[in-house]
């Protein structure tokens, strides 16, 4: 899923646009856009990816059923 040809063109994981606040993004060919622009220059880049929260990471709980091997 990392590399995956299904990325969602987006600034908020472009090579060529920066973060600047919760909505907004400077882009190196556009100026400032918000997170969610897409053009035709988009170059994903994997770092800037955030990946769905962990069980364990969020302080979850496990249960016995977790470990189970059926």
């Amino acid at each position: 899923m990392l590399f995956s040809k299904d990325i969602e063109k987006r600034c908020m994981v472009c090579q060529h646009a920066k973060k600047i606040n919760d909505d907004e993004a400077i882009c190196a060919r556009h100026g400032i856009v918000s997170l969610g622009y897409k053009c035709r220059h988009f170059k994903y880049d994997a770092t800037k990816r955030i990946p769905p929260e962990d069980n364990l990471l969020a302080g979850g709980t496990f249960s016995e059923a977790d470990f189970a091997i059926d």
